[in-house]
C-alpha cells in the first residue's frame, strides 16, 4: 500500500506566512529577536573567557573581583577555581574600556577629572537602583561588598533594558513619521507596519554590537533619544485637533494646541536626559532651534490676514520650544556646573557665600582679603569668626587651591578640558598618519550616516501618509494619538476642505501646507541635518572610531536602511550589503572588546 503526502507549500507561502505573522505580533517578533542576538554576543564573551580567562587588562578583575581571589586558571586551583568565579568573571568581560570608569564613579562617586569626561546618567541610575534596593530591606551581600561587582551588574542589566525598550520605541515612532515605505507601492497600513518592524530589528543589529550591552550609556542614550522624537512627533500630529482628536473645521489658529506644547516639553526633558548620558544627545536640540527661528521669521514677513495664527497662541509655542531646548541644554550643564562648583575656587566661593547667606552669617566678600596673598583669584575674604590676615580661614583653602585651566575660561567646561587633556580630543588632534587605520574603519559608517540624511533631504514629501496602530486596528493605540476622526493624513496637495480647517504658521497664509505637515517636515529635516553635523563632529573633532557606537541613537539612518530592504532590486543590493557589514562588524567587536582590544 503506497502512502501519499501532499506537497509542502510553496516557499513564498511560508515566507509570507511568517511575515504576516511577524507584522500580526511585532512586539513578539522584536523580543525574540533581540533575545537570540543577545544569545550571540553572549556566546562570543563566554568564549572569549574560555580561550583567555586573563584578560590583556586586568583593571576590571581588580575592580569588581579585588585580589582575593585567582586571576587566572595558573592561579590557585586551576580550571574548578575558574569555573567556580565563572559568572563574576563574565561580568569582568563586559567591563572594559570605559566601562571601568562608569563602573567606578557609580560605587564610589566621581573623584578625579577625568572621570568627568562620562556621563552622569548612568551613574547615577546605577546608585540609585542600588539604594533602592537597600531602602527596601532586600538581601543583597554584594552592594555592601568592597568590590564594584554589583555596580557592574546592575549596570549591565540597565543598559539591556534601555536596548530593549528603545527598539519598542522605535517602532512606534516610524508608525507616527510621513515616511516612504517602497517605491513601486502605496503607503497601507501593512507595510508601514513593516517599515516600522525591519527599522527596529536594524536597531539590534548596529554596529554598536556589545556596547548596547555593556556597561556603556549608548543604550540609555539611544532610548531617550527615540522617545524625545517620538514625543516631538505627537506634537506635530497633535496640532490642529481638537480634545476628540478631530481636525477643527472653522475656528482660526488651531494649529497651535496645548496638547503639542506639553509633548514639545516631554520631548525636551527625554533629549536632556540623552544628553546626561551621552554629550552628543545635545544635538537632538536642533528641531526646537528650526522651529523658533521658523516661527519668528514668520512674525516678522506675515503681517495680518486670514490664516495668521493668534500672537498668544504663537507666544505659548515659542516658550514651550524654549523650555524644550533649555531642558536639552540642562543635561549637558547640569553636570558641568556641580564639576564647577566641586573643582573651582570661584565656584567654591560661590557655593560657600550661598551658604553663608542661606544660614544668616555674613558672606565671603572679594574685598577684605588675606594680606599679601590672593592667589590669582582676586581679594579673597575672610568668613565669620576668621579675622582679616590670621590665616587658616576658608578664603586662604581657597586661595591655596590650584586653579584648574579650564575654571578661567570664559564657558567653564570641564568635559571640553579632560577631553583635550587626558585624550587629545580637539579640532583636527585626531589627524595623524597612526590614525589613518580609524578613519578607514570608521567611514563605512560615516558614509551610511551622510548618505542616509542626504538622501532623506532630497525625497519629496509623500502624497499620503496616514498614521496607524501597531495592530493595524482601528482602535487607538496608547503610543499613537487619538484617531477617532478621520486618518491623519498629510498630502502635498491637500483639497480645499483641508486648507481651510489649517492653520498655516511661519508662510504665506495662502499656503497649502498645513501645520502638522510643516511641522513634520522640520521634524525629518533636523534628523537628517543632525547625522550629517555628527559626522563632521566625528570627522573632525572626535576619536572617529566611536562613530560606530555612537550613531546608535541617531533614527534616520535605521529607517532609510529599512526603506532599502523593501525598496527596488538596485536599493534592496545596497541594504543587504550594510545588513551584513553591521552584523561582521558587531561580531569582530565583540571578540576584540571583550579581549580588551582596540579599536573601542
Amino acid at each position: 500500500m503506497t502512502t501519499t503526502t501532499s506537497p509542502p507549500g510553496p516557499p513564498t507561502t511560508t515566507a509570507r506566512s511568517k511575515v504576516s505573522n511577524a507584522l500580526t505580533h511585532p512586539t513578539r517578533t522584536i523580543i525574540k529577536s533581540f533575545i537570540l542576538w543577545k544569545l550571540f554576543l553572549l556566546a562570543i564573551a563566554v568564549g572569549s573567557t574560555l580561550v583567555n580567562d586573563r584578560a590583556y587588562d586586568t583593571s576590571a578583575d581588580l575592580l569588581l573581583i579585588g585580589n582575593g581571589e585567582p586571576l587566572s586558571v595558573n592561579d590557585g586551583n586551576g580550571v574548578a577555581e575558574l569555573l567556580r568565579n565563572f559568572g563574576k568573571r563574565l561580568v569582568t568581560r563586559f567591563t572594559s574600556w570605559d566601562a571601568i570608569y562608569f563602573v567606578s564613579s557609580a560605587k564610589r562617586g566621581y573623584v578625579y577629572e577625568q572621570e568627568w569626561a562620562f556621563g552622569t546618567g548612568l551613574v547615577v541610575c546605577v546608585r540609585g537602583v542600588l539604594r533602592a534596593l537597600q531602602t527596601l530591606s532586600l538581601p543583597l551581600p554584594l552592594a555592601t561588598s568592597p568590590t564594584a561587582l554589583a555596580e557592574a551588574t546592575t549596570a549591565l542589566l540597565l543598559s539591556n533594558a534601555s536596548h530593549l525598550l528603545a527598539f519598542l520605541v522605535l517602532y512606534h515612532l516610524i508608525l507616527l513619521l510621513p515616511l516612504s515605505c517602497g517605491s513601486n507601492s502605496s503607503s497601507s497600513s501593512q507595510k508601514r507596519r513593516k517599515l516600522a518592524l525591519l527599522t527596529s530589528l536594524l536597531h539590534i543589529f548596529s554596529p554598536a554590537g556589545l556596547f548596547l550591552s555593556a556597561p556603556y550609556a549608548e543604550s540609555s542614550c539611544a532610548l531617550f533619544s527615540f522617545l524625545g522624537w517620538w514625543f516631538y512627533a505627537r506634537s506635530c500630529l497633535s496640532d490642529g485637533k481638537d480634545v476628540t482628536g478631530r481636525r477643527r473645521e472653522k475656528e482660526t489658529g488651531s494649529g497651535l494646541t496645548v496638547k503639542g506644547d506639553i509633548n514639545l516639553l516631554l520631548a525636551g526633558l527625554s533629549f536632556g536626559l540623552a544628553t546626561l548620558f551621552r554629550s552628543n544627545g545635545i544635538l537632538n536640540g536642533l528641531p526646537f532651534a528650526w522651529e523658533v527661528l521658523g516661527i519668528l521669521s514668520g512674525l516678522v514677513t506675515t503681517s495680518g490676514g486670514r490664516g495668521r495664527v493668534p500672537l498668544l497662541k504663537t507666544l505659548r509655542r515659542l516658550i514651550a520650544l524654549g523650555l524644550g531646548g533649555i531642558f536639552v541644554a540642562a543635561g549637558s550643564i547640569a553636570p558641568q556646573t556641580v564639576a564647577w562648583l566641586r573643582y573651582c575656587p570661584s565656584g567654591s566661593l560661590w557655593l560657600s557665600n550661598k551658604f553663608l547667606s542661606s544660614s544668616g552669617v555674613e558672606a565671603v566678600s572679594g574685598t577684605s582679603g588675606v594680606s599679601g596673598n590672593t592667589g590669582g583669584y582676586g581679594g579673597s575674604g575672610v568668613g565669620a569668626g576668621v579675622s582679616a590676615g590670621a590665616g587658616g580661614g576658608l578664603e586662604d583653602l581657597v586661595a591655596q587651591e590650584e586653579a584648574r585651566e579650564w575654571c578661567g575660561a570664559v564657558v567653564p567646561s570641564i568635559y571640553t578640558f579632560v577631553q583635550k587633556h587626558y585624550w587629545n580630543v580637539g579640532f583636527l588632534r585626531y589627524w595623524t598618519l597612526p590614525n589613518i587605520p580609524l578613519f578607514l574603519l570608521a567611514a563605512p559608517m560615516l558614509a551610511i550616516l551622510v548618505k542616509s540624511a542626504l538622501d532623506q533631504l532630497r525625497q519629496r514629501p509623500q502624497q499620503s501618509s496616514a498614521v496607524v496602530n501597531s495592530d493595524g486596528k482601528d482602535k487607538t493605540s496608547p503610543l499613537a494619538p487619538p484617531t477617532s476622526g478621520p486618518t491623519t493624513s498629510f498630502a502635498s496637495e491637500p483639497s480645499s476642505d483641508a486648507v481651510k480647517s489649517e492653520t498655516v504658521i511661519h508662510q504665506n497664509p495662502e499656503s497649502t501646507t498645513t501645520t502638522a505637515q510643516q511641522r513634520m517636515q522640520i521634524l525629518i529635516s533636523s534628523a537628517a541635518a543632525e547625522q550629517v553635523l555628527l559626522a563632521v563632529l566625528a570627522v573632525s573633532s572626535y576619536h572617529v572610531q566611536i562613530i560606530t557606537r555612537i550613531s546608535s541613537g541617531y533614527p534616520l539612518w535605521y529607517w532609510w536602511l529599512a526603506q532599502q530592504l523593501i525598496g527596488g532590486d538596485k536599493e534592496k543590493k545596497l541594504g543587504k550589503g550594510i545588513v551584513v557589514f553591521m552584523v561582521m562588524y558587531a561580531a569582530i567587536q565583540g571578540v576584540l572588546f571583550t579581549s580588551f582590544l582596540p579599536p573601542a
